[in-house]
């Protein structure tokens, strides 16, 4: 060597960046490999200081390192594992925010080792006084399994291994020297990896269940994944999470005689029956390296965790100078072996990210037992022999063996490539060329993905996206996306019967006296669905919530609505009792108290016709308003039959730009005309009051919104100052309650002769009030359909009024179905209807939970009709139903007997009309003092033949001619 000259770092800057190019990983596309050994040649002199250099370049990048000088060199192979276990896993090993190495396996694999010592040393050998805890429990497990009474019992054996593993956790695994990492910091450790991944996946789950469930669902599954993930970290605090994670040692290759798991495999590493072979010390040893390898390369597996992919230096161990004899000698010998022998789990060589670096005197022999014989081998050329890499020999194969041969090279050339074609990289240290080398070439930066911050910041992230879906869920949703919640606090949208409006608002709103009906429409509707049969669909779309503004439970009127859902639960559980192969099923929109979002929720019906084209009719559209006309339009541009059950309004169903009637509304109530000529009638003929009427005091609504109001008091007044010898009628029109109450204070100063409300059942009460304490007694009043909801909750109330009697005119009743108007002729839905109200609401329901049979006639009808037609159509095309069939079976029935309903013959007349029922029966009933309703006049189609009329106006078997536009 040239004079052993010692170099300074700028003539060493080739050597310098060959260490960097071995220590830096490569990126993932490029995969790991297999780093050779680096031998530094030349004197202690030469080879301590540039493995100083090295070990100051990892330290001041705060990369994994271990640095292993002369001066006092570790025993054998277990003390040089721990001492470089111990400082790899140091805080100067890794950049701040960073986790540690972990070593496990090698921990776990050193206490054995230290087990086995303390059985060798005898009984004899005592722990020394300073012993930590830790120490003397090694020696009292050691004394308990290798002596009576369980020394010949492998299962307390196993079981006393067991339980010392399970009370201690993870501390038995650490390094006794420096003590015990702890649980609080393996924890924190563990919560690096597991806490920004299971937090942003619980949010995920929770804002999803949250948009397809409910919100209660989404806390549910909020909490329990937060309580997994909490278990996970935890656990892996836990000795026994260790035990399951040591299957590893049942798959290598060393000391691993298909052991009976994983206590079986430890007891016979530390005492093998019957006795220990001669070569168990040297397999204990390969046992460690390989344990510290497989640590490594787990720590360095690239998968989920951020920290392996933000590790781009490979640990470097560093052997200052090897003299023979040293322990690191045996070492690079035994790591050879194990680089060898490894396979992972495909049976392909393992690799592993250890870069080992060693200092080295050429001149050094290999036996330090006689290091003057000249004729001895060389230290660097022993430990370069142990890297080679053998592919065995070139001796020519035997016929037979041929087929072997190819096998063979696919696997020495598997090995190649995993370890490397030069095993050994020399470097004469003392050796200067005089070449000017440029600065050592930067290296490889962490990738900013990798940045231990970002998976907090995507977590916050995701945790915020995730509260803020739920906080819109919980504000703009009642349940999924189906029902929506409005700013007024309402849930609107469609359900099958599984969402309860009602328990929303906890019943303020009395809204919960429809949560019965419902959940006996979801369970038919299920039934249904496990039927597995074809089904037609029905959507009701109606006002199935309150308004929240009124607060008062009797003022909410509900029994409309709830009289609507009963008659089509009925006519539902009807049709699926007697029909052998079609099913019918109904769906329950919400358009909000005064059908204020009946526009936004039928184009939900609209958008969920186009997905489910079971969906054949829409049957509901009880008030006469604008948002109901904007309703039918949206309906109709989407070609769905709809029928009418309440509606009443002249125009109901006109298009816009002179387009006429819609061709697919289809309605059940007689237009306003239509009642108000037989209103103005029976007030003229004394039928209502008992005297002829001649002044008339009509009361409507002035809310710009509602079209059923105005038009039946302009249609009353035309009838009855028309007539021949008609009266005269005072028309006011209320803007509120309290307008309403003024309005019938300043009536009554001179009351007329006769009442004509006009108005909603929401304000008859307050009109009712009023009237039976400043209007003398002995006033009628006449009303519409409208308020036969407040009859439903206050016929008693209504009975005991001494001022006034009350007359009004029901779509429908079942004391029209009497001996008096239809003989013996009775009708099914009358005589189901009774049974249907106790198994929903009870024996005997409160008057305000008890649903208007008037409004529960005529769902009935529409739901009953659609459901024969949709048969029929099922019938004849031997397909399911469609919207198309149903439709022309609507608009021409053909021949045959007229559908007979509870609210009488149902015939419809052509578009041009308006599609109305032809002879609609109008009934004329009253409270009488007992609370109980009488009908006093049937006029129109009730039944086919044999009905007995009441005074009917002249020609009033026919529906009027349709209004202007």
């Amino acid at each position: 060597m040239a004079g052993d000259r010692i170099l300074g770092e700028d003539r060493l800057r080739g050597v310098l960046d060959l260490f960097e190019r071995l220590r830096e990983r490569p990126p993932r596309r490029h995969g790991d490999r297999l780093r050779p050994l680096l031998l530094l040649l030349g004197p202690k002199a030469g080879t301590s200081p540039v493995a100083k250099m090295f070990g100051t370049r990892c330290k001041n990048e705060k990369a994994p390192y271990s640095h292993i000088a002369e001066e006092h060199p570790p025993a054998d192979v277990p003390g040089v594992l721990r001492q470089a276990k111990r400082e790899l896993s140091q805080p100067g090993g890794h950049r701040p925010g960073e986790p540690a190495l972990r070593f496990p396996l090698l921990d776990m694999a050193l206490w054995l080792n230290d087990l086995r010592d303390i059985r060798l040393a005898g009984d004899e050998h005592r722990p020394p006084s300073g012993a930590t805890a830790a120490e003397r429990e090694n020696h009292q497990l050691v004394r308990k399994v290798t002596h009576p009474p369980i020394v010949d019992d492998e299962n307390a054996r196993r079981r006393e291994l067991n339980r010392v593993i399970r009370r201690r956790g993870r501390d038995l695994l650490g390094d006794l020297e420096t003590g015990p990492r702890g649980r609080p910091a393996t924890f924190l450790g563990f919560l690096e990896q597991i806490a920004p991944i299971g937090v942003a996946i619980v949010a995920l789950v929770s804002a999803g269940t949250a948009a397809t469930l409910d919100l209660a669902y989404a806390v549910l599954a909020a909490v329990v994944g937060l309580v997994f993930v909490t278990l996970q970290i935890v656990a892996r605090t836990r000795g026994w999470y260790g035990v399951r994670r040591f299957g590893w040692f049942l798959r290598q290759p060393y000391l691993a005689d298909d052991p009976p798991g994983f206590l079986g495999f430890a007891l016979g590493v530390f005492d093998p029956r019957p006795v220990e072979d001669a070569e168990h010390r040297e397999k204990l040893d390969l046992l460690l390296i390989a344990a510290f390898l497989e640590d490594l390369r787990r720590n360095y597996h690239r998968d989920v965790r951020r920290a392996a992919w933000a590790r781009v230096r490979y640990p470097v161990l560093i052997f200052e100078h090897l003299p023979p004899g040293h322990a690191g000698v045996r070492f690079l010998e035994l790591l050879a072996r194990v680089r060898r022998d490894g396979r992972d789990r495909r049976g392909r060589p393992a690799v592993d990210p250890l870069v080992v670096t060693a200092g080295a005197d050429p001149a050094e022999p290999a036996d330090p037992s006689d290091p003057s014989d000249p004729s001895g081998g060389r230290l660097v050329d022993r430990i370069a022999a142990a890297f080679r890499l053998d592919l065995g020999g070139d001796d020519p194969a035997d016929a037979p063996g041929a087929r072997e041969l190819w096998d063979r090279h696919r696997e020495e050339e598997a090995r190649v490539n995993a370890l490397g074609a030069r095993r050994v990289l020399r470097v004469d240290v003392t050796r200067d060329s005089g070449v000017n080398l440029p600065p050592v070439r930067p290296a490889r930066r962490r990738p900013r993905f990798a940045h231990p911050a970002l998976p907090w910041i995507a977590m916050v992230a995701i945790a915020a996206s995730s509260v803020t879906v739920v906080s819109v869920v919980a504000v703009r949703y009642c349940s999924a996306f189906q029902i929506r919640r409005t700013s007024s606090g309402e849930c609107i949208g469609i359900t099958d019967g599984g969402f309860k409006f009602g328990e929303v608002s906890e019943g303020e709103n009395n809204d919960n006296r429809l949560s019965p009906v419902l959940a006996r429409l979801e369970r038919q509707n299920r039934a249904v669905a496990r039927s597995g049969k074809p089904h037609a669909t029905i959507v009701y779309l109606g006002p199935v919530t309150a308004d929240p503004a009124i607060k008062n439970r009797q003022l909410d009127l509900l029994a409309g609505a709830q009289g609507e859902l009963l008659g089509l639960t009925m006519a539902q559980a009807e049709f699926n009792n007697a029909s052998p192969y079609l099913r019918l099923r109904v769906l329950v929109a919400n358009a909000g108290a005064r059908f204020q979002h009946a526009r936004q929720v039928a184009e939900q019906v609209r958008d969920l016709a186009l997905r489910d084209r079971s969906i054949v009719a829409v049957v509901g559209f009880e008030q006469s308003r604008v948002e109901t006309q904007d309703a039918i339009k949206v309906l109709s541009k989407a070609t769905l039959p709809m029928v009418g059950t309440a509606n009443s309004y002249n125009e109901t169903g006109r298009l816009d730009r002179g387009a006429g009637f819609s061709p697919y509304y289809f309605r059940l109530a007689p237009p306003n005309t239509r009642l108000a000529e037989h209103a103005a009638y029976w007030a003229r003929t004394g039928r209502v009051g008992g005297r002829p009427a001649r002044t008339v005091d009509v009361i409507s609504s002035a809310d710009p919104h509602d079209l059923y109001s105005r038009d039946l008091a302009e249609s009353f007044t035309r009838a009855f100052t028309r007539a021949p010898g008609g009266g005269k009628v005072l028309a006011r029109r209320y803007e509120n309650p309290g307008d309403l109450d003024r309005t019938v204070h300043e009536l009554c100063e001179h009351p007329p002769d006769l009442f004509y409300y006009a108005g909603r059942s929401d304000e008859f009460r307050s009109f009712a009030n009023v009237l039976q304490h400043t209007c003398p007694s002995g006033q009628a009043v006449l009303a519409d359909d409208e308020i036969a909801k407040y009859v439903a909750d206050n016929a008693p109330e209504l009975g005991r009024v001494a001022t006034f009697r009350l007359y009004y005119m029901p779509l429908a009743a079942h004391e029209a179905w009497t001996d008096t108007w239809v003989g013996d002729r009775r009708n099914v839905f009358f005589n189901s209807y009774p049974g249907a109200v106790a198994s929903m609401f009870g024996a005997a329901p409160s008057r305000d939970r008890t649903p208007s049979e008037v409004r529960a006639a005529v769902s009935y009808d529409a739901a009953s009709m659609i459901a024969y037609l949709a048969n029929q159509v099922f019938t004849e095309q031997a397909a399911a139903p469609t919207a198309g069939g149903v439709f022309a079976a609507l608009d021409d029935p053909g021949k045959g007997p007229l559908w007979q309903g509870a609210s009488g013959v149902l015939q419809f007349t052509g578009r041009a009309q308006g599609h109305q029922v032809t002879g609609k029966p109008v009934l004329l009933a009253t409270v009488r003092p007992d609370g109980a309703v009488e009908v006093t006049e049937v006029c129109g189609r009730l039944v086919a033949s044999g009905q007995k009329s009441g005074h009917c106006p002249p020609a009033a078997t026919a529906p009027p001619p349709a209004s202007p536009s």
